[in-house]
């Protein structure tokens, strides 16, 4: 079996459309907040900036999979593993894009890393729903 959303959707109910991209922000704004907690507590480790965004976004983006899988694109069980294994590429992919973005704006603007990475999560968001969904859940358009 595939990872494909169910047929009925978006192509019969263009509210279904306006749905799964808040679902995909409801479970981010979860995953948001704990990336934030993450990378705030290791910031109190003295470990780099760069390294604490990169542990903080793959222990928050873990979670997330879970959230995104059933609650954003209701997807069943069928191909739990090799979707998570596409998630976690892209993840990792998202990481250092969000990681850079981060550096750019410490680097280059001087403010302090907790608000950069708060700002460079936000710029991510829309790259990573189209990768996450695209390719990790392998949902295309009708």
């Amino acid at each position: 079996m595939t990872d494909a959303a169910p047929a009925d959707s978006a192509a019969a109910n263009p509210l279904a459309a306006a749905a799964e991209p808040a679902r995909f922000l409801i479970v981010g704004a979860g995953g948001y907040a704990v990336n934030l907690g993450i990378f705030a507590a290791l910031h109190t480790t003295g470990l780099t900036y760069v390294l604490n965004s990169i542990v903080s976004y793959f222990m928050a983006n873990a979670l997330m999979y879970l959230g995104n899988r059933y609650f954003t694109f209701r997807l069943g069980h069928d191909g739990f593993w090799s979707a998570y294994l596409r998630y976690m590429i892209v993840g990792a992919v998202v990481a250092g894009l969000n990681a850079g973005i981060l550096a750019a704006l410490v680097e280059g603007t001087g403010i302090d890393s907790r608000i950069g990475v708060a700002i460079s999560l936000l710029v991510i968001t829309p790259v990573a729903f189209v990768l996450f969904k695209r390719w990790t859940f392998r949902i295309t358009p009708a």
